[in-house]
């Protein structure tokens, strides 16, 4: 008499417990990248790598499923990926994110190596132009009264334990100070362009090394200082001048319509029937430049 229960085969491992077996195995393995970072490299790029962990859970978890899958559809026969498909699909996740916490790992040591070559590293740095004072002690600096530390963030050599102390200063003074220096490496002075701050962010905004696409986020500061300075640096890209042409603000107007690297499409807006002034000078530009 033929039994009414299932009959178990081997491949009736559920779909469901197979995601979980690898998604498990990509977090564990991401988890475990972000604290060996935290370990040699600190908060900085630990922090930073935490906004990127999800990219290790979908990446090892696509790329573990596609191989498992495309094992599965042509070589079953062969490896037989009934029972053991939840090991084999294990065992390809950790594959996968191993990969991805080793290529990950050599950039992060690359960026440390870059950073202990760097001059700020070595012994100190100082703007290009100026007699900097000797390096401080980073306790004497700290415990300095904010005139001493705004003066160190002006003209004081620095190294990279006193840029990134004077970065997290709680007078937003000294941080203003900070994003000024044209010795400022790249990576801080994007930083300091989110800072809580406007005097700060319009102090980044400012310097004339600082990215094209920080300068486009920051012409949509909430702060008027803040567009302002954005359009007050001569670098500032036409994405940005194309922001800040939509402005009601006729002194906003008037530096778009001025700025060296306002493009066509940017002073053709500012043709909009106003009659004021920045609509007086983008027709004039654009009459010069269609001679």
């Amino acid at each position: 008499m033929p039994s009414d229960r299932p009959s178990l085969r081997g491949d009736a491992w559920p779909l469901s417990a197979s995601l979980i077996v690898s998604l498990a195995v990509a977090a564990t393995i991401g988890l475990a990248d972000v604290v060996y970072v935290l370990s040699v490299a600190g908060g900085d790029i630990g922090g930073r790598l935490l906004a990127v962990l999800p990219i290790y859970f979908i990446a090892a978890f696509i790329a573990a499923q596609l191989v498992f899958w495309l094992l599965r559809a042509g070589l079953r026969p062969f490896f037989g990926l009934g029972r053991n498909a939840h090991a084999v699909l294990a065992g390809l996740t950790f594959l996968a994110a191993g990969l991805l916490h080793y290529f990950e790992s050599a950039g992060v040591q690359r960026v440390l190596q870059e950073q202990a070559d760097s001059p700020a590293a070595q012994g100190g740095s100082c703007p290009p132009g100026l007699a900097c004072t000797p390096l401080p002690e980073a306790g004497a600096l700290r415990a300095a009264e904010p005139a001493v530390r705004r003066a160190a963030a002006e003209r004081g050599q620095l190294n990279a334990e006193l840029f990134a102390l004077l970065m997290h200063d709680a007078d937003a003074e000294v941080r203003a100070a900070l994003a000024r220096r044209a010795d400022l490496p790249p990576e801080l002075l994007e930083r300091l362009a989110g800072d809580r701050h406007p005097a700060v962010r319009a102090a980044a905004a400012a310097a004339p090394r600082q990215s094209d696409e920080m300068l486009t986020r920051l012409a949509f500061d909430r702060d008027e200082g803040v567009r302002l300075a954005v359009l007050r640096n001569r670098g500032a890209p036409p994405t940005a001048l194309d922001a800040l042409a939509a402005s009601a603000s006729a002194e906003i107007r008037l530096l778009v319509a001025a700025h060296p690297r306002a493009s066509e499409p940017v002073l053709q807006r500012l043709r909009d029937g106003s009659g004021d002034a920045a609509e007086r000078i983008a027709q004039d530009r654009l009459r010069g430049g269609s001679r």
